[in-house]
């Protein structure tokens, strides 16, 4: 037994622990309270709204102007030529970046000796031609400058150029060859869009701007006379009204022409340039001034404390809310929520928290993970889970889930693309609709696009500037100036112009402490309402899913890009993409068909350094996956084709469809932009009449029913489209010019089809010394047999000829027939002269021979 002094002892010592049990609780619940009450929060800055800096009271309207342009009767692409000072000049970087925005076709060139091809067989294959600097056209040597006037009087197509400063002496100056007189090292003032121009459509006049920024003597100012049009006025030092964009209505020449005197630098010039394509060629520039914004608010209940929303910023949110709706129409924040972290704030943003649950309906709410989990980690079954505590979170808060949308965290899984993410999103959230600001690429945003994956819409996400670090004005990356250009004329503010449908990425620290959320989209939108005539609207998420591949069909499919070629998506892969091991073709036989590109897969393969694909029962020996059916079943798929060859030094695929494939170029190069391009050129004529035949062979009807002479010659709408699938992949020049478009000429082999007919193994061996591949006694192993009628491989004694379907033997084509041919792809033939000579590609000795001939000169 203990005695009593013990005993003692012992009380007095579970007393003292108890005692400093308490006083430890109550001074850690102080010290809480101390730290809660002197965190330092940022007042919300006191930024009065954008002024409009209107000439009068109010802004003027445009006149109603019933000039109408006078169109030519011939037909051109709606494709835009642009001549470059060189392909990394800054101007004509962002003439380029402002097409990709605006999603039109656009080829570049430098203005050099060789202009390129202007027109096919039957029509123009420019609409609208920019060139970067206007003195180089105006010096462009005669025949060229003839050469180029003449296209575009003949096709209606007009000219848009700029025109800078030169070191000179002089100021004033009439442009060569023209009325225009211009002004050089000008400084200019009160910038406004001019009411009485017929060009101005985006562009509202009424507002002026006093002293554009930087304000510099760099501008060229023009004068206003009769056959030219003031598009953006402003006042030279003295007062005088003169132009700073003017249209050249062609009075003198018959061409029309809209001159800028001065770059990007200012913002009102893109707005001019833009308007500038629709004036020239509408067909370019949907003309629709509705504009679509959503804006999402990311990583509600997310974020370190001191960051996040309170109570009075939910009501700031309210407000703004109820603003922007005076100009956007039907206007509601998007939130998107990870409830694991509901109330793990301090009290105030716990308050908060509780504060915009209560207030939840009047918001459209999406899902993230329940604890911001990154996609791409996980499997489906771990989605299904933390997706369900989510679901599970919002129904007892009683949050409205139901608009078909979800963001993933950090865009993880949606592109690269993780299949368990959208069956999860399918079978928890029954998801249709999302964004990512990843596809194709994040950098440039102007050629972010949609996609259609499993039936979930995928739409292209923007940033503003707005992230979650940049929560205060006086810490802004670079100052709230910076801010400011963003969204007066910056990027924000482009955004919405070049895109009908904008959803925006902010996140919840972007609407706590200083509000820049708020600050910036209240005054983007009133700056577009006073320099714009866009209107503003909201819609839910399917509903402009529906609208955006309505306008833009063309995106549903995805473009499959090489993952690992992009070092922001390689931290996103899902597993099953191993870089280290990409297994992807380096050539590619594109054919066209019946031209030899079977015989010469076969021969390349003899060659120990050469491999292709494994065959799929499908489609015989062809994997027909760029611009074919089997393009949607993903790039995992077509890696697999080729899984087994990575260790050989060039891996090809071999698909006759791909060369007149209008897809095949665009997608092709998307995911192999370094992959040689094998191309086989037979005489159109013959390969034609091989065509004709081998339907036969297939029994169709048509060509079994119909002699091809009969064919060539009815107007039958039943034959025609037989005479069209027979005709025109012979259209070579066609063709090979939108492989240039993706492809350099260095990267392009081309392959005489006579030539490999009857020469085979020394137009391969050529081709492999070209491929730099080591040497192959193609002659010892490749011979004619007589009683096939073509050549075939022996190896180690053993003849292996091409199956029955190849080389079948049929009536020669006569010469009456022949002669109908040449006749059809005269044009063709000449256009494909002229496109290898600028190209710098090799003349089959064919068309040299079809060019030789009387009726082809």
């Amino acid at each position: 037994m203990l005695t009593l002094p013990v005993r003692q002892i012992i009380l007095w010592l579970k007393i003292t622990i108890l005692i400093t049990c308490l006083t430890f609780i109550l001074l850690s619940t102080h010290l809480s309270d101390i730290t809660e009450k002197h965190r330092h929060r940022y007042p919300p800055q006191r930024i009065p709204p954008y002024r409009c800096p209107l000439l009068n009271s109010t802004v003027v309207a445009r006149e109603n102007n019933q000039f109408s342009r006078k169109r030519s009767s011939f037909q051109t692409d709606a494709k835009v030529l642009v001549f470059v000072e060189t392909l990394y000049s800054k101007l004509g970087r962002q003439i380029i970046n402002i097409l990709d925005a605006l999603k039109i076709s656009h080829k570049v060139e430098t203005l050099t000796r060789n202009l390129p091809l202007l027109t096919t067989a039957k029509r123009g294959r420019f609409s609208v031609i920019i060139i970067e600097n206007y003195y180089k056209y105006l010096n462009l040597p005669a025949w060229n400058r003839q050469l180029l006037d003449k296209y575009c009087r003949v096709y209606g197509v007009g000219i848009v150029s700029f025109i800078g400063n030169r070191p000179s002496n002089y100021i004033s100056a009439k442009v060569k060859g023209s009325r225009l007189t211009i002004h050089t090292q000008q400084r200019a003032a009160n910038l406004r869009f001019s009411q009485r121009s017929r060009v101005n459509h985006i562009a509202k006049p009424g507002a002026v701007l006093q002293a554009p920024q930087p304000d510099k003597d760099d501008w060229v100012l023009f004068d206003i006379a009769e056959g030219y049009e003031a598009i953006i006025l402003a006042d030279d030092i003295f007062g005088q009204e003169r132009a700073t964009v003017i249209l050249d209505e062609g009075l003198e020449d018959g061409i029309e022409r809209i001159l800028f005197g001065h770059n990007f630098t200012h913002w009102t010039n893109k707005i001019a340039f833009i308007d500038s394509l629709g004036y020239l060629r509408d067909s370019l520039v949907n003309k629709d001034l509705k504009r679509y914004i959503q804006i999402d608010i990311d990583d509600i209940f997310v974020g370190t404390s001191g960051t996040r929303m309170t109570k009075t910023d939910v009501d700031a949110l309210l407000k703004s809310q109820l603003r922007l709706r005076q100009n956007i129409r039907n206007f509601t924040f998007c939130l998107g929520f990870s409830g694991f972290y509901f109330r793990s704030g301090d009290s105030l943003e716990d308050e908060g928290d509780q504060w915009i649950i209560e207030n939840g309906e009047n918001f459209l709410w999406f899902p993230h993970m329940w604890k911001h989990n990154h996609a791409h980690e996980h499997n489906q079954t771990y989605l299904e889970a933390i997706m369900i505590q989510n679901k599970l979170f919002a129904q007892g808060m009683g949050l409205r889930v139901d608009s078909g949308y979800a963001v993933s965290p950090q865009h993880a899984g949606v592109y690269p693309v993780h299949e368990a993410l959208y069956n999860a999103w399918h079978l928890v959230w029954n998801i249709s609709v999302t964004s990512t600001e990843e596809y194709p690429h994040f950098r440039p945003a102007s050629i972010r696009r949609g996609f259609i994956h499993k039936n979930i819409s995928v739409l292209p996400r923007q940033t503003c500037g707005l992230y979650t670090h940049t929560q205060f004005f006086h810490s802004y990356p670079d100052g709230f100036e910076k801010l400011l250009s963003n969204i007066e004329g910056g990027d924000l503010f482009f955004t919405i112009l070049t895109n009908p449908f904008s959803i925006f990425m902010t996140h919840q620290q972007n609407y706590a402490n200083d509000r820049l959320g708020i600050f910036s989209f209240e005054r983007v939108v009133d700056f577009i309402k006073c320099w714009t005539n866009l209107q503003l609207l909201w819609m839910e998420p399917k509903r402009t899913a529906s609208a955006y591949f309505t306008r833009y069909s063309t995106e549903k499919s995805p473009i499959w890009k090489n993952p690992c070629a992009d070092l922001r998506h390689r931290k996103i892969l899902p597993q099953a993409f191993n870089c280290s091991e990409m297994p992807l073709p380096n050539m590619l036989i594109v054919g066209p068909q019946k031209t030899g590109s079977t015989a010469l897969a076969t021969f390349l393969n003899l060659h120990p350094d050469f491999s292709t694909n494994d065959p799929i029962a499908s489609s015989f020996e062809e994997l027909q996956f760029f611009g074919g059916p089997n393009y949607a079943r993903g790039l995992l798929w077509y890696m697999d084709q080729f899984r087994s060859k990575i260790d050989h030094r060039i891996v090809f695929e071999k698909s006759a469809t791909y060369f007149d494939n209008i897809d095949a170029p665009r997608t092709t190069a998307a995911l192999l932009p370094k992959a040689e391009i094998i191309i086989i050129l037979l005489d159109p004529a013959v390969r034609a009449y091989s065509w004709y035949q081998h339907m036969r062979a297939h029994n169709d009807s048509i060509a079994v029913s119909y002699g091809l002479d009969k064919i060539l010659s009815s107007n039958s709408s039943n034959l025609r489209h037989f005479r069209n699938r027979c005709i025109s992949p012979g259209r070579y020049a066609h063709h090979l010019e939108h492989w240039l478009d993706y492809y350099s000429s260095t990267q392009i082999h081309l392959l005489d089809g006579e030539q490999l007919r009857t020469n085979p193994a020394a137009v391969i061996s050529q081709l492999v010394n070209s491929l730099h591949a080591q040497e192959f006694p193609f002659n010892d192993l490749i011979k004619f047999d007589d009683k096939k009628g073509f050549f075939c491989s022996y190896i180690n004694g053993t003849k292996k000829c091409l199956g029955t379907s190849k080389g079948r033997k049929y009536k020669p084509l006569n010469k009456k027939l022949k002669e109908k041919l040449d006749l059809i792809f005269r044009d063709d033939n000449i256009a494909l002269h002229k496109l290898l000579l600028r190209s710098n590609l090799p003349i089959p000795n064919w068309l040299r021979k079809q060019l030789s001939k009387t009726n082809f000169t």
